[in-house]
C-alpha cells in the first residue's frame, strides 16, 4: 500500500496548523515591536508582570506584556497541535516534529524569562557570572536574546513544515517528471535556508547590539563601497561613546548583514529564473522573489528613516516569511526528487522482472 493510500487528509488538522503558523508569525511581529519600541526592559519580573497578569497597559508595558500574552497563546496552540499530531497523525516523523516544536517553544519561553531576569535580578546575574565566567552581563544578555531569536525562527520553520505535511497537496503529491539537471534545486534550497537563517541571526545581533545605524548611509558605507575599517569615524564625544573595538565589531556586523542580503537576492533571482516553471516550486519561487525584493527595500528604509518602527517591524516579519518560503520550497524539491527516484527504481525493478521472465521462457537466449 502506498503512502498516499495510508494517510488520510485531515482538513481540520490542516486548518489548525495554518492558524498556528499565522500566530507564530504574529508573535515574531510582536517581538520585533518590543525591540523597535525599546520596551524589552519595561517589565522587570517574569512570568508575571509587576506581580500580576493584568498590569497597567501603558507605555512599554503595553508592548512587552502583550508580547508575553501572545507568546502564551502561541505555546498553547503549539501544545494542542503537537498532541493532535501525536494522536491522529500516522507518520512518525511528523509526530516527532510536533513534539520538537512543543519542546522548542518551552525552551523559548524560558529564554525569554531569563532575558528579563538577567537584567533585573541580582541572583540571576550572579548565577550567570558563575556559569559563564564573565562579568559582562550585557554580553550574556545579548547572547540570550540572539538565542531567543534563533529559536523563534526554528519554531517558525517547524510549524510551517507541519502545515505543508498535513496539506492535501503534500499527501496526494505525485511524481513530476523533472529533468535530472533540475534536481539541483533541492540543494539550492538547502543553501538558501541556511543562508537566510544565518542572515536572520546576524540581523538579531545587529538589532540587539544597537548596530542598526552604525553605518549611516546607503547604498554606500561611510561614503565608500567598503567601509574604511582602518579609519572608522568613531566619535569619542558621542552621547553614548563606545571603544574603537566595539565600533569596529558593530560595523562588521552591519556590513555583513548588507552583503549577505545581496547574496540572498542573487540566489533568489537565480532560482526564480531557472525554476519558475516547475510545478509547486515555481509558485514558491515567484513569491520568494517578491518577498526578498520587499525585504531589501525595507532594510534600506531602516537606514533612510533612522529605524522607524514602521520599517523595522515589517523588516523582521518579511524576513520570517522569506525563511518560511525557503523551507517550503526546499521540502517540495526533496519530495519530488524522492518521488521520482522511487518511481524510477520501481520501473527498473519491473524491467528486471520482465527480463527474468523472458529468460525463463527462452532459456537458450
Amino acid at each position: 500500500m502506498s503512502q498516499q493510500e495510508e494517510i488520510d487528509y485531515n482538513p481540520w488538522l490542516y486548518r489548525f496548523a495554518i492558524f498556528t503558523a499565522a500566530v507564530v508569525v504574529f508573535l515574531i511581529v510582536a517581538g520585533a515591536t518590543v525591540t523597535s519600541t525599546v520596551s524589552g526592559d519595561a517589565v522587570p519580573d517574569w512570568p508575571l508582570s509587576y506581580g500580576t497578569l493584568n498590569p497597567p497597559m501603558i507605555g512599554g508595558i503595553l508592548w512587552e506584556h502583550s508580547h508575553r500574552l501572545i507568546a502564551g497563546f502561541t505555546g498553547i496552540l503549539i501544545g494542542v497541535l503537537a498532541i493532535w499530531l501525536w494522536v491522529a497523525e500516522p507518520r512518525k516523523k511528523v509526530k516527532w516534529l510536533g513534539m520538537a516544536a512543543l519542546f522548542a517553544v518551552i525552551i523559548q519561553a524560558l529564554l525569554g524569562g531569563l532575558r528579563v531576569l538577567i537584567v533585573s535580578t541580582e541572583g540571576v546575574q550572579d548565577a550567570a557570572i558563575q556559569l559563564t565566567g564573565s562579568t559582562n552581563i550585557e554580553a550574556t544578555r545579548i547572547a540570550i536574546t540572539v538565542a531567543h531569536a534563533f529559536l523563534a525562527q526554528t519554531i517558525l520553520c517547524a510549524v510551517f513544515a507541519i502545515v505543508l505535511f498535513t496539506s492535501r497537496s503534500w499527501i496526494n503529491a505525485e511524481t513530476t517528471g523533472l529533468q535530472p539537471a533540475e534536481y539541483k534545486i533541492r540543494w539550492l534550497g538547502v543553501g538558501l535556508v541556511a543562508t537566510v537563517f544565518l542572515q536572520l541571526v546576524i540581523g538579531a545581533l545587529v538589532r540587539h547590539t544597537n548596530a542598526g545605524l552604525i553605518i549611516p548611509d546607503l547604498p554606500l558605507s561611510f561614503g565608500q563601497l567598503i567601509p574604511p575599517f582602518g579609519n572608522l569615524p568613531n566619535n569619542p564625544n558621542a552621547p553614548f561613546p563606545i571603544t574603537d573595538a566595539e565600533f569596529t565589531i558593530r560595523v562588521v556586523l552591519h556590513f555583513a548583514h548588507r552583503v549577505i542580503a545581496f547574496i540572498i537576492l542573487g540566489l533568489v533571482v537565480y532560482v526564480f529564473v531557472k525554476f519558475r516553471n516547475l510545478p509547486k516550486i515555481g509558485l514558491l519561487t515567484k513569491s520568494l522573489i517578491g518577498l526578498t525584493v520587499i525585504q531589501v527595500l525595507l532594510g534600506a528604509l531602516n537606514i533612510w528613516t533612522a529605524k522607524s518602527v514602521f520599517s523595522t517591524v515589517p523588516h523582521v516579519a518579511v524576513g520570517a516569511l522569506v525563511l518560511a518560503n525557503c523551507v517550503l520550497l526546499t521540502l517540495w524539491a526533496w519530495r519530488f526528487y524522492k518521488a521520482d527516484f522511487n518511481v524510477a527504481n520501481a520501473q527498473k525493478t519491473v524491467g528486471l522482472r520482465e527480463a527474468e521472465k523472458v529468460n525463463l521462457l527462452n532459456p537458450s537466449s
